[in-house]
């Protein structure tokens, strides 16, 4: 392979002023990338052109469905070597492995699977009690419901994360290890990213050394380990897209 290794961020929903602090994220993620891998790595991040502004139930997950496809397909056309969907509820993540050959990655599977394995028994922290079953719908599918103690709530929607939710979610995550007895932590909602370590630190000064999983970073790590090994998923599971009379506002 030839060049640098392209990994696609897509955020599944449409572009806000609300998601400056979001995209500065992705950039520094990226320029990180960039600098340890001496350009060997980029990561590019997009919007999709139509959809909601969150997404945070099936309902959201469904209008925002063919739009994350629309985009997989063009990373795949535009030679990317992988994508991540940049979201926890992992919008139409089966669908796009049956549409390209590219690794994809879902932000809830990365995480929560990386969770199991660094200390079995794991909480997630969501967004809002809508996620809740959403979310044990995919750990069911990915054969880690098992390993879930609990999924608690800071009941703040995904536009108000900047609005002092760092507190609550501190509050529900202490909560998740002494009452539940998680052992690692997720945090449920990519727009959670820029508190992964100051969370982590007030954790370990309250006593409570358990891991805290970053889902973003948790899948741009699983994408990029795929390309390196040469993996994709397999298409025996995820057979290819049958050619058919569909209508759609966009060229599949």
């Amino acid at each position: 392979m030839g060049g640098a290794i392209r990994i696609l961020d897509l955020f599944p929903d449409v572009y806000l002023d609300e998601f400056k602090e979001d995209l500065a994220d992705r950039r520094s993620l990226a320029e990180y990338l960039e600098r340890q891998t001496n350009g060997a790595v980029t990561l590019e991040t997009v919007f999709v052109d139509k959809g909601n502004a969150s997404i945070e139930d099936m309902y959201d997950e469904a209008l925002a469905a063919p739009y994350v496809l629309q985009k997989v397909k063009w990373a795949e056309t535009n030679g990317f070597h992988a994508v991540v969907v940049d979201c926890f509820i992992d919008v139409a993540l089966d669908a796009a492995r049956e549409l390209v050959e590219i690794p994809v990655m879902g932000a809830c599977q990365s995480s929560c699977s990386l969770a199991a394995r660094l200390g079995g028994r794991f909480s997630v922290l969501c967004v809002l009690p809508d996620m809740d079953r959403p979310i044990r719908a995919n750990l069911a599918k990915y054969g880690l419901i098992g390993n879930l103690v609990s999924i608690r709530s800071v009941n703040v929607p995904v536009l108000d994360l900047r609005k002092d939710a760092g507190r609550r979610i501190a509050e529900e995550a202490k909560k998740a290890v002494l009452s539940d007895g998680a052992c690692t932590l997720v945090l449920g909602c990519t727009g959670m990213s820029p508190i992964a370590k100051t969370l982590r630190q007030e954790l370990v000064e309250n006593g409570l050394d358990v891991p805290v999983i970053e889902p973003l970073r948790a899948a741009v790590y699983d994408a990029l380990n795929c390309v390196l090994l040469g993996v994709s998923h397999s298409k025996a599971s995820y057979l290819p897209v049958k050619p058919k009379h569909r209508v759609l506002d966009w060229e599949p």
